[in-house]
């Protein structure tokens, strides 16, 4: 198979399955389980914690042992973990599965985008990552459609557990269809393995320290991670409860929120790809100043569709972030080392959702869902003045 046609199908099918979840869980997680917002938080947190202490040996086990391997366990683990959540509708089994499922994603977090860089040699690859995103939403976005045909035929409970199923035969799958033939390992015969691990770590802290684009974006990194994970727990129970809504109108109405929204996605990511060729931290600090706006009138509006369309432009600026501070961040780094380079900047997001979710967690149970939404908005806007910062070296 292709290499760039590998990637695409790769990251649309598993973002098809994965959404197939992520479209039903806020209505699972209140409906079924009754967890309050706080709860929702702490599964986020946990997620981020299993991140925050797995990514870096997740980032090595892919420069040592190859990308492809890397992949195919994370993909694996994140379909035991929704299998898990969708069998046992209580707190703690969804925090299990929200904790392997964290494992899961480091293992794919900085393999993916190293294993792509390497195979095209760096050539077109800021193309190739914005093309890759817009076909990660397609699949997203017939997750939506898919989500809500298993929900209304079956249950919310057995569309999760299909998800996770479809996961783990793509893992399988994966083993045969996806080529690898550029890793380089950075395994030497003059050294241990503890040895060869340390010295890719201290190498990537190396050359973040000694790069002002990459320390800037590292920072940036941190803040969104701030930012994000009460933003992610909380739209949900916003529309749920703040506009009283049953399960059966919940259904039809996040897979609208998610299908409009990743329509919006794929029409932006395609603008950019078009017309904007270089310049991206101007674009961020626009659009994310944008958002910040966005999220605060999200926050305090009491129309229903008000809110909705809010949403859409939340969903839609957010999307842009990941794959244009993915080609900021690639440029800079070399092919051996840049997973575990992608793992510390993997890290950095986790730290800051551990850090930053449980605060928001706090407000929105003391005060609102509302209050901790505003919170979320607030903490955006750090990243504003380091990608200030970026408009004119990066």
């Amino acid at each position: 198979m292709n290499i760039k046609t590998a990637y695409y199908v790769m990251t649309s099918s598993r973002s098809f399955c994965i959404q197939i979840v992520f479209t039903l869980n806020a209505i699972y997680y209140v409906s079924q389980a009754g967890l309050n917002p706080l709860q929702l938080v702490l599964l986020g947190t946990i997620m981020e914690l299993a991140i925050l202490f797995f990514e870096i040996p997740t980032g090595l086990v892919a420069d040592i042992f190859g990308r492809k391997k890397s992949l195919i366990i994370g993909t694996f683990i994140i379909g035991s973990a929704h299998l898990l959540e969708g069998s046992i509708p209580s707190f703690w089994a969804i925090a299990m599965g929200a904790a392997l499922w964290g494992i899961g994603w480091t293992f794919i977090s900085g393999a993916e985008t190293a294993w792509i860089a390497d195979e095209l040699e760096n050539k077109e690859l800021d193309i190739t990552l914005l093309k890759g995103a817009k076909f990660s939403s397609l699949g997203s976005f017939l997750g939506i459609i898919m989500s809500v045909l298993i929900a209304i035929v079956f249950t919310v409970q057995m569309a999760i557990l299909l998800a996770g199923g479809f996961l783990i035969l793509i893992a399988i799958i994966s083993l045969k269809v996806i080529p690898e033939t550029k890793f380089i390992s950075i395994v030497s015969e003059d050294s241990s393995s503890i040895q060869q691990m340390n010295g890719a770590l201290k190498d990537s802290l190396s050359l973040i320290k000694g790069n002002k684009i990459l320390i800037s974006l590292a920072a940036i990194t941190l803040f969104t991670g701030f930012a994000s994970e009460g933003f992610d727990r909380l739209w949900g129970p916003h529309f749920i409860e703040g506009f009283e809504m049953n399960e059966e109108h919940a259904i039809y109405w996040f897979g609208a929120f998610y299908a409009v929204a990743f329509l919006l996605n794929i029409g932006l990511l395609k603008i950019i790809e078009t017309y904007v060729k270089e310049h991206f931290a101007t674009i961020l600090v626009l659009l994310n100043s944008l958002l910040v706006i966005t999220m605060v009138y999200f926050a305090i509006t009491e129309l229903f569709l008000i809110a909705a369309i809010l949403y859409w432009v939340i969903a839609s600026l957010r999307a842009v972030n990941y794959p244009l501070i993915s080609v900021m961040t690639n440029k800079q780094l070399h092919s051996q080392g840049r997973a575990t380079t992608l793992s510390l900047y993997g890290q950095l997001d986790a730290f800051g959702q551990v850090t930053g979710g449980p605060l928001v967690g706090i407000i929105a149970l003391y005060t609102s869902v509302q209050g901790g939404i505003i919170t979320s908005a607030l903490l955006i806007i750090p990243t504003l003045y380091f990608l200030w910062k970026l408009r004119k070296i990066a």
